[in-house]
Formats: C-alpha cells, structure tokens, sequence
C-alpha cells in the first residue's frame, strides 16, 4: 500500500508544476543566475547525449526540456516521464518520433519493467524526490553496466539559503538540495563514478553577464572553481552537482 504521505507529495509536486507549465511562468526570475552554472549545465548535457547513442534511455523528469528531439536520432529508445500530465500532454502534440514514448508518471513509483534502460538521466528532479526512494527505481529499472546522470543543486551555501527563504513561492515545500548525505544513500543503490561540482566564485558574475567583461570573468571564475572545488571542505559550498553513477 502506497504511503499516504508520499502520495500527497506526489500531489502536491503535480500541482504546482501543473500550474507552473500552465501558466508558462516557469523559474522565469531565476534564470539570469543559471549563467554561473552554464559550462555545467553543458557538461551534462555533452555527458548524457554521448552515453545515448544506440542506448534504450530514461528521461526522469523531463520537465520541459524536449531532450527528446535531440536523442530521437541517436538513441535506440527514448521514454521520458514527468509528474506533470499537462506538460507531457503538451510534448506529445510536438512528439514525431516513433522511438520515443511520453508519460505521465510517478518518478518514485515508475511502471517500468526492471533491467529496462541502458541510460537514466534528468536535469533537477532528484531533489523534488525522497532520496533513498528516487535512487532505488533509477537502479531497478537501469540495466547491468548502465549509467545515471544527474543534475543537481546542492544545499550547503549559504547564501543561496538565504535567497531560498526569500523566494519560497519559486519552490515546492517538498524540494530539498543535496547535502552530503544524499549522496551517502544514492551510493547505496548506486556507484558513484563521479561528481562534479561547478558555480560558487562563478555566483559573482552574475551581474555583470551582459557587459562586455563578462564572459571573460566568468571564465576566469570557472578556472579558479575547478581548483577550489576539487577541495573536499568547499565543493558542497557549490550551487550545482553533476552526477554520474552506475549500477552496482
């Protein structure tokens, strides 16, 4: 039997991100603060699209993303799945493909056979989840020798806290950013064969995005992220993680 309580978390992420894509406001007032996380975000995308080739693979999460129209000519398969019926309701009046199928569905109770995907990956949808329930369908539904890509923000700055708290309507009260033990339980169910982390000196850029300096000291804030967060006492301070795992 179902956990009541999961299921009124279920229902309340399915309404707000029902609403969210309704309305088509999105996270439109945080979108200038993605610039410090670009060359991450560029990263996962790179990673997943490389391990899709000639792969049956897992969207969880899709949001509106539409990775699919990408994947659709590489990859033997592509299933992709979201809380939100009216978004997939709005993907597949775009969907063409015949190797590509769309759903609606629960990422913490997916009705996917096990052993189904050689590649599970998502964009900010492990932490709208329970942790330890969220890694234990990846690993059931990934095959032997299949990988997991994640892209994840983390909870440990500070000061990203702080704007948290001022911004809850931008939220879900269920979502929490990954913190040191969140990786612990993910490493239970998975093996984790590397995490980056990318956006902490790169956050003061953010500014001066549209000056004619600012790529050049956002690249340079990308150089002195690499050195800084290769430290064990500083990576968690970072806003985002990249995460890549594969089955035990």
């Amino acid at each position: 039997m179902a956990n009541p309580r999961d299921e009124d978390r279920v229902a309340r992420e399915r309404d707000f991100h029902n609403e969210m894509y309704a309305s088509d406001g999105g996270r439109a007032g945080q979108a200038k603060y993605y610039w410090a996380v670009s060359a991450g975000a560029e990263d996962y995308k790179r990673t997943f699209e490389s391990l899709a080739r000639g792969s049956e693979v897992l969207e969880y999460g899709c949001g509106d993303s539409r990775s699919f129209l990408a994947l659709a000519p590489v990859a033997k398969s592509v299933d992709a799945i979201d809380i939100s019926d009216e978004v997939i309701g709005r993907l597949r009046s775009e969907n063409v493909h015949d190797n590509v199928s769309l759903h609606a569905m629960d990422a913490m109770n997916m009705t996917f056979p096990d052993d189904s995907f050689d590649l599970v990956f998502g964009a900010g949808i492990i932490h709208h989840l329970e942790t330890e329930t969220a890694a234990r369908e990846v690993a059931r539904v990934l095959r032997r020798g299949g990988r997991a890509v994640f892209w994840e923000p983390l909870g440990l700055n500070p000061l990203i806290n702080v704007y948290r708290r001022l911004t809850p309507d931008a939220r879900t009260p269920d979502e929490h950013p990954l913190v040191p033990n969140d990786f612990a339980v993910i490493a239970k169910y998975l093996d984790l064969v590397e995490v980056r982390y990318y956006g902490l000196a790169t956050l003061a850029t953010v500014p001066l995005r549209n000056t004619k300096f600012g790529r050049t000291l956002l690249n340079l804030s990308e150089r002195l992220d690499r050195a800084v967060l290769a430290l064990p006492g500083v990576r968690h301070l970072a806003w985002y993680a990249l995460v890549i795992g594969t089955t035990k």
